[in-house]
Protein backbone atom coordinates (compact mmCIF):
# COMPACT_ATOMS: atom_id res chain seq x y z
CA UNK A 1 0.00 0.00 0.00
CA UNK A 2 1.10 3.20 -0.80
CA UNK A 3 -0.78 6.68 0.08
CA UNK A 4 -0.41 9.62 -2.72
CA UNK A 5 0.22 12.91 -1.00
CA UNK A 6 -2.00 15.48 -3.40
CA UNK A 7 -3.51 18.52 -4.08
CA UNK A 8 -5.20 20.35 -0.88
CA UNK A 9 -9.37 19.31 -1.11
CA UNK A 10 -10.31 22.13 1.58
CA UNK A 11 -7.58 24.70 1.71
CA UNK A 12 -8.10 27.64 3.75
CA UNK A 13 -7.86 30.96 1.85
CA UNK A 14 -8.44 29.60 -1.49
CA UNK A 15 -10.67 27.82 -3.65
CA UNK A 16 -10.86 23.80 -3.39
CA UNK A 17 -9.88 22.03 -6.87
CA UNK A 18 -13.46 20.28 -6.18
CA UNK A 19 -15.92 23.09 -6.34
CA UNK A 20 -13.79 26.25 -7.91
CA UNK A 21 -14.62 28.08 -4.26
CA UNK A 22 -13.69 28.17 -1.10
CA UNK A 23 -15.12 24.78 0.65
CA UNK A 24 -13.32 24.37 3.88
CA UNK A 25 -14.10 21.43 6.26
CA UNK A 26 -12.42 19.82 9.25
CA UNK A 27 -8.74 19.51 7.06
CA UNK A 28 -8.74 22.78 6.69
CA UNK A 29 -6.70 23.83 9.95
CA UNK A 30 -3.93 21.62 11.42
CA UNK A 31 -4.22 21.05 15.12
CA UNK A 32 -3.36 24.22 16.44
CA UNK A 33 -6.06 25.54 14.58
CA UNK A 34 -3.99 27.42 12.09
CA UNK A 35 -5.28 27.39 8.46
CA UNK A 36 -4.31 25.03 6.08
CA UNK A 37 -2.87 26.84 2.90
CA UNK A 38 -3.10 25.36 -0.95
CA UNK A 39 0.91 25.14 -0.93
CA UNK A 40 2.62 26.84 -3.16
CA UNK A 41 5.95 25.33 -3.63
CA UNK A 42 6.71 21.53 -3.68
CA UNK A 43 8.66 21.79 -0.48
CA UNK A 44 5.48 23.30 1.10
CA UNK A 45 3.55 20.17 0.27
CA UNK A 46 6.13 17.78 1.43
CA UNK A 47 6.10 19.49 4.61
CA UNK A 48 2.18 19.55 4.72
CA UNK A 49 2.57 15.79 4.09
CA UNK A 50 4.87 15.16 6.74
CA UNK A 51 2.74 16.90 9.37
CA UNK A 52 -0.26 15.19 7.98
CA UNK A 53 1.85 11.68 8.34
CA UNK A 54 2.76 12.58 12.02
CA UNK A 55 -0.70 13.86 13.17
CA UNK A 56 -2.49 10.83 11.75
CA UNK A 57 -0.06 8.04 12.86
CA UNK A 58 0.33 7.38 9.04
CA UNK A 59 2.62 4.02 8.97
CA UNK A 60 2.26 2.84 4.99
CA UNK A 61 4.60 4.75 2.79
CA UNK A 62 3.76 8.33 1.56
CA UNK A 63 4.32 9.82 -1.79
CA UNK A 64 3.75 13.74 -2.76
CA UNK A 65 2.40 14.42 -6.03
CA UNK A 66 4.68 16.83 -8.00
CA UNK A 67 2.81 20.66 -8.44
CA UNK A 68 1.46 19.89 -11.85
CA UNK A 69 -0.58 17.34 -9.86
CA UNK A 70 0.28 14.14 -12.78
CA UNK A 71 -0.81 11.11 -10.55
CA UNK A 72 -3.80 13.09 -9.22
CA UNK A 73 -4.68 14.05 -12.74
CA UNK A 74 -3.93 10.44 -14.16
CA UNK A 75 -5.84 8.47 -12.14
CA UNK A 76 -8.76 10.92 -11.61
CA UNK A 77 -9.06 13.79 -9.29
CA UNK A 78 -11.02 13.08 -6.37
CA UNK A 79 -10.35 13.06 -3.00
CA UNK A 80 -9.45 9.94 -1.01
CA UNK A 81 -9.65 7.73 -4.07
CA UNK A 82 -8.39 4.07 -3.76
CA UNK A 83 -7.03 1.66 -6.51
CA UNK A 84 -6.04 -1.88 -6.23
CA UNK A 85 -3.17 -2.41 -8.69
CA UNK A 86 -2.43 -5.67 -10.08
CA UNK A 87 0.98 -7.28 -10.74
CA UNK A 88 0.99 -5.91 -14.33
CA UNK A 89 0.00 -2.90 -13.70
CA UNK A 90 -3.83 -3.13 -14.90
CA UNK A 91 -6.14 -1.30 -12.47
CA UNK A 92 -8.32 -4.10 -10.31
CA UNK A 93 -10.51 -1.93 -8.27
CA UNK A 94 -10.90 1.93 -8.58
CA UNK A 95 -12.63 3.11 -5.29
CA UNK A 96 -14.15 6.67 -5.59
CA UNK A 97 -13.45 6.65 -1.97
CA UNK A 98 -11.45 4.46 0.39
CA UNK A 99 -13.42 1.60 1.74
CA UNK A 100 -11.02 -0.53 3.81
CA UNK A 101 -13.47 -3.93 4.11
CA UNK A 102 -14.29 -3.33 0.39
CA UNK A 103 -10.62 -2.89 -0.60
CA UNK A 104 -9.81 -5.68 1.28
CA UNK A 105 -12.43 -8.44 -0.08
CA UNK A 106 -10.90 -6.99 -3.42
CA UNK A 107 -7.48 -7.91 -2.23
CA UNK A 108 -8.28 -11.26 -1.17
CA UNK A 109 -10.56 -11.95 -4.69
CA UNK A 110 -7.35 -10.61 -6.43
CA UNK A 111 -4.91 -13.12 -4.29
CA UNK A 112 -7.09 -16.03 -4.99
CA UNK A 113 -6.93 -15.43 -8.83
CA UNK A 114 -3.25 -15.55 -8.98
Amino acid sequence: MVIIYTVEAHPAGSPSPYSGREWTGSYSTDEAGNPVAQPQTYRERVDLARKTVAAEGLTAPVLVDEMDNPVWCTYGPAPNIAYLIGTDGTVITRQDWFDPALMESAILGYLDSQ
